[in-house]
């Protein structure tokens, strides 16, 4: 199976994930990954529903995973012979946009997690008084995490 990283949004596929899409002979995904390749599919598309599947999927499968599959991605289920293709993450077009390196930077997701962790790992890393690239959750978003940092007392600027 290949894994396949699209992009956060329109004209983010790398090459290396055009070429793999283009050579496919069924491609799985979202219905927002499938959009974002569309134009490099040339084969059948299977919508997927359950993700923790995916080890049942056939050899010659390419899974889609909108951003970097290895950013709170698909990447997390990749067995020993498949190939993870990356992309291009919220991370990097946050990072690129905001002139930020990323290397100055401590990643937190909440994305497709229970928020609790993520919501600790933040109060820690902004107490130290880092930049954070935050992948939030439903449940913890930017209506919390402002909450959070009024009721922390700091006063820090958000880009959302």
């Amino acid at each position: 199976m290949k894994i396949v990283g699209v992009g956060v949004g329109p004209g983010m596929l790398t090459m290396e994930a055009a070429k793999a899409i283009e050579d496919a002979e069924v491609v799985y995904g979202s219905r927002r990954a499938i959009e974002l390749a569309v134009e490099h599919i040339c084969c059948e598309t299977k919508h997927i529903k359950d993700y923790s599947r995916l080890h049942e999927m056939p050899d010659n499968a390419v899974v889609l995973s909108t951003g970097d599959p290895n950013l709170s991605g698909l990447g997390k289920y990749a067995g020993p012979g498949d190939v993870v293709i990356p992309g291009i993450s919220s991370l990097q077009a946050a990072c690129a946009r905001l002139h930020i390196d990323q290397s100055d930077i401590v990643v937190i997701t909440a994305h497709g997690r229970d928020p609790a962790p993520a919501a600790l790992k933040l109060r820690s890393a902004m107490n130290l008084g880092f930049t954070v690239f935050l992948l939030p959750a439903y449940e913890f978003g930017v209506e919390q995490v402002a909450a959070m940092l009024l009721d922390m007392g700091i006063d820090v600027p958000i880009a959302v």
